[in-house]
């Protein structure tokens, strides 16, 4: 039984791992080492409807964490703050193609830009990782205030990119540098806010 099952994975295609991975890192207020993590990017496939019309769906993403790297216990709070800091969707109108190109492995992708909230201490760099497809490539962003004191995300390495589709959450990087703007004003006398 055991030959028989060790011949059937000898035999049968491995299937290449697909998805963008990533690495980041999280300093506390007061810490002087970050917690860290490795994790992949992956795909999900759209919600099909019972309708006789099938409309085009968004899928969605996973992301997969290897438990052996990174700082031990810290991996699921890490993942559930770096699903809020990702992007994987079209251009928006906060984003703007630039005229320089990054190399990973053997591809060269197109760079863009992303508009930061005014008074943000934060940069962000997006890869065009298919046609009008773009991701997080870099995330920097530190806080005067709060328990986070600054956060790093940055993109690592790409698989195969073949399977990746705009997600239905794969803006909610915008979301988060909108809150994240809103919390670096600071209220003035009579609770004016002062930009």
């Amino acid at each position: 039984m055991r030959s028989t099952l060790l011949l059937l994975l000898l035999i049968l295609p491995v299937q290449a791992q697909e998805g963008l991975r990533y690495r980041m890192q999280l300093w506390m207020r007061g810490e002087a080492q970050p917690l860290e993590t490795r994790f992949r990017l992956a795909a999900t496939a759209g919600t099909h409807s019972h309708n006789k019309v099938q409309k085009p769906r968004m899928g969605g993403w996973r992301l997969e964490a290897n438990r052996g790297e990174g700082t031990p216990y810290a991996q699921v709070m890490l993942l559930g703050r770096a699903e809020h800091l990702l992007y994987l969707a079209g251009p928006s109108p906060q984003t703007r193609a630039e005229p320089i190109l990054l190399r990973f492995g053997g591809r060269s992708l197109p760079v863009w830009s992303l508009e930061m909230p005014k008074g943000l201490q934060a940069s962000t760099v997006l890869v065009e990782v298919a046609p009008r497809l773009l991701a997080l490539c870099d995330l920097s962003a530190r806080f005067e205030q709060g328990d986070v004191a600054r956060v790093e995300l940055h993109l690592e390495g790409l698989d195969r990119t073949a399977g990746l589709a705009a997600a239905e959450a794969g803006t909610s990087l915008l979301s988060t540098l909108q809150a994240w703007g809103r919390e670096t004003q600071v209220d003035g006398p009579l609770g004016v806010t002062v930009r």
